[in-house]
């Protein structure tokens, strides 16, 4: 007698092994493989052999891993971190220098591939501490009056060092807005009331929205020292402000858990959820909605919210890892627009782990919005 899993059963086991699965291998691709793949160049001995070798290094690298996150060593998880961006970034330079394998000596494509992961590594460096502004237009008749926002995201200070939030602040400054939105993760360690000074010298009001890496510290001291320099924190919240309504939702784990959160605010409802007239609808205010993920926006449309603003997917910081980022989110960086509704998802302001960036980069956001 022959027993058969149901399909049922199947797509429950598929649903609990593939988020492992997946883990895995970007660990082993990460992490493992360029190192590895450099090596069987260099010496020109088969890949295979190499990548075998490496299958048992990868236990060690999990428990390393698992070290980094649980270490109160400062240093030493920095160094980890390091490597990690390296190797990852030293991905594509060893896949190029595979493929030169074809056409060259194994030696002359290794020495190939490590001049180009010197030039990546150099480029990716360079490119986690330089900022860009991406400038943003929007009209609409809600609009009172002309004004300059400037969102900043994902600053992760602790990842980074508080001088980087002092050449942050400068260059938001130097923009002269009317209001500074900051979409979470501004720090990832329990930091110090110091390390946040420059956030006081803001002369336009602050408004901001937590992140997940607030959740994984002291959530509430860190929120209360945020606030202690003149930012005002929403945490589920709204407030108007320069004729406009800012609502702030609290990161989540899951989706629904934000959904829900923002069906419980009294937002204003689209008049194709309503059938109000459009006079009706653009008697509101123009409604900002700050939220640190990007996969709520059909509420945020639903809701009527014209303007949704998030992070936290660095756009997958370092290329080609970001493809993986697609995998859960719909918008991973960038301008989306259905009508009057836009969301903008910025690639993040700081880093998150390794000092680089690869295939992506550092950005704040200049929104410049016009009446009509």
């Amino acid at each position: 007698m022959s027993v058969t899993a149901s399909p049922a059963r199947e797509r429950q086991l598929f649903s609990k092994l593939k988020w492992p699965a997946a883990m895995i291998s970007l660990l082993w691709l990460s992490m493992i493989a360029p190192p590895i793949t450099l090596a069987a160049l260099l010496s020109g001995a088969s890949f295979y052999s190499f990548w075998s070798i490496s299958l048992w290094v990868l236990p060690a690298m999990f428990l390393l891993l698992l070290a980094v996150f649980r270490t109160r060593s400062r240093s030493f998880r920095w160094w980890v971190f390091q490597y990690l961006g390296v190797s990852a970034v030293c991905f594509t330079a060893a896949a190029c220098g595979v493929i030169l394998s074809l056409f060259l000596s194994n030696a002359v494509a290794g020495y190939w591939a490590v001049f180009l992961a010197i030039l990546f590594c150099g480029w990716a460096f360079y490119s986690a501490h330089r900022i860009h502004t991406v400038t943003l237009n929007i009209s609409n008749p809600k609009i009172q009056e002309n004004l300059r926002l400037v969102q900043i995201s994902d600053v992760h200070i602790g990842s980074r060092k508080p001088v980087f939030l002092e050449k942050v602040i400068e260059q938001v400054r130097l923009q002269s807005p009317d209001l500074l939105l900051i979409t979470g993760d501004l720090v990832d360690e329990n930091v110090s009331m110091a390390d946040l000074a420059p956030l006081a010298s803001m002369s336009c009001p602050v408004l901001y929205c937590s992140g997940n890496h607030e959740r994984y510290i002291n959530y509430a001291q860190v929120l209360e020292d945020i606030a202690a320099h003149g930012v005002q924190v929403l945490s589920d919240q709204s407030v108007e402000i320069l004729g406009l309504r800012v609502i702030g939702v609290e990161d989540r784990q899951q989706r629904h858990e934000a959904t829900a959160a923002l069906d419980q605010l009294n937002t204003f409802v689209s008049s194709t959820d309503t059938g109000a007239s459009i006079d009706d609808t653009n008697a509101l205010p123009f409604t900002v909605l700050l939220y640190h993920q990007p996969d709520i926006w059909d509420d945020a449309k639903r809701h009527g919210i014209e303007l949704m603003l998030s992070g936290h997917t660095h756009k997958g910081q370092i290329w080609p890892f970001g493809l993986l980022v697609r995998t859960r989110y719909a918008h991973v960086a960038g301008h989306f627009q259905a009508s009057l509704n836009h969301l903008f998802v910025s690639q993040g302001t700081g880093t998150w782990g390794p000092l680089m960036r690869f295939g992506t980069r550092c950005e704040m956001t200049v929104i410049e919005l016009q009446s009509v």
